[in-house]
């Protein structure tokens, strides 16, 4: 494999670190000085919209600046910017406003530096080494997740937000220095494509989402599960964790672990049993949602630590499945050609779905109680179980896009 990956994946694992890292500290200590969720499930809000916006504005710098510049220039304005937070984080407790235009700053960062980071893989691997690269990026990502929920948590409660998000900063700068050596190793690679997000192709998918019948329930089935998946934010778990388990930070971190852990361990079965899967779509979404729907419900109506842990791993198998199943659902109704803008605009609108839920949940959780947003999310899940049985009548009389050559 090329010497310059190993830059690039010590990097990559480090900023999945130091994102679970960031997430967590900021999460708690905004819930601990106001005791309010839905301010807590503002932090995730924030951030997503300002991704967003940096993913309409990254065509702009990508057209003017050398890719290993921008990378750079980027690491460098985060790192200085939660530098300056860990300095004076005991002094936002009277200041959150100034607090969150730093999420604002850093996240809007981080929009543009994920999809230049991605870009960067198939230009240092090739072949087979790619699957080989890929892989070890996922299971360095799925590692680090699964350890840094479980640190953070019992780090947080022990020393404190302060000094924890001292150790995300540390990070920072050692992620910066590797992609100082990134930058040195690939002087070549001086420019990134063009962004497929633009005004013409968000509306070109728009049309497209509207106008295909099975695209239609697909997307549904999204919105849906887009509803029910802002249960599992940082804030309403962590509200969870202490209302009705009766746990602290530490037992958040144990939670987080688990689903992540179940996670993995369904990205493994989904891909042993991708043949099943894929011959049988239907009873793949249908039942997957069911489930899920199923331990969602259990898992807001339980008080008991244990077996919230148990049920957070049973989760994460059924996610997997369902969601590779929706996934080949969705390609078989697309032509290869359409892909691109139909994916700009359905995470366009997924992205905006999940900003209106985090603050609706945050909402319900401080008003009626936090069991109640678990309850409403497993209704979500139902709600895309039946989608999908929509979705085989309609795709009877649909012919499947020809597009597995090209992928």
């Amino acid at each position: 494999m090329n010497i310059a990956f190993y830059p690039y994946w010590a990097a990559k694992t480090l900023l999945s670190l130091i994102n679970v890292i960031y997430i967590m500290v900021i999460t708690t200590f905004i819930y601990s000085h106001t005791g309010s969720v839905l301010s807590a499930a503002m932090f995730p809000l924030i951030q997503i919209i300002a991704r967003i916006t940096a993913g309409f504005t990254l065509p702009l710098l990508v057209n003017r600046f050398p890719l290993s510049r921008l990378l750079i220039s980027i690491s460098i304005a985060k790192t200085l910017i939660m530098t300056c937070i860990a300095i004076s984080l005991n002094h936002l407790i009277s200041q959150l406003p100034l607090l969150l235009i730093g999420v604002v700053i850093l996240s809007f960062l981080d929009g543009w530096e994920s999809p230049l980071l991605n870009a960067l893989t198939p230009r240092l691997v090739q072949g087979e080494d790619l699957v080989k690269a890929n892989s070890l990026l996922s299971f360095s990502n799925q590692t680090v997740t699964i350890v840094g929920y479980a640190m953070t948590g019992f780090a947080v409660m022990n020393w404190g937000a302060s000094q924890t998000f001292w150790a995300a900063t540390s990070l920072s700068w050692a992620v910066l220095i590797f992609l100082i050596a990134l930058g040195s190793l690939t002087r070549g690679v001086e420019q990134f494509q063009k962004s497929a997000v633009s005004r013409n192709v968000l509306r070109e998918g728009w049309s497209i989402l509207w106008k295909n019948p099975s695209l239609r329930l697909i997307t549904l089935m999204d919105i849906a599960q887009t509803l029910a998946g802002s249960i599992w934010i940082g804030a309403v778990t962590l509200a969870f964790a202490k209302e009705v388990l009766g746990r602290g930070e530490g037992w958040w971190g144990l939670m987080n672990s688990s689903y992540a852990a179940g996670t993995m361990l369904g990205g493994i079965l989904a891909l042993a049993l991708a043949k099943r899967i894929q011959k049988h779509l239907i009873v793949s979404m249908t039942m997957g949602s069911l489930l899920f729907s199923l331990l969602t419900i259990v898992y807001g109506l339980n008080n008991l630590p244990w077996l919230a842990l148990v049920l957070c791993i049973l989760m994460g198998p059924v996610h997997q499945i369902r969601d590779a199943a929706q996934q080949t659902a969705l390609l078989r109704s697309v032509p290869v050609e359409s892909l691109s803008r139909v994916h700009a605009a359905h995470g366009v609108l997924i992205s905006m779905v999940l900003s209106v839920s985090i603050v609706i949940f945050g909402l319900v959780a401080d008003q009626l109680g936090v069991q109640w947003v678990y309850l409403i999310g497993g209704a979500s899940f139902i709600a895309s179980a039946i989608c999908s049985l929509l979705w085989s009548r309609v795709h009877r009389n649909q012919p499947i896009a020809k597009h597995t050559k090209n992928m």
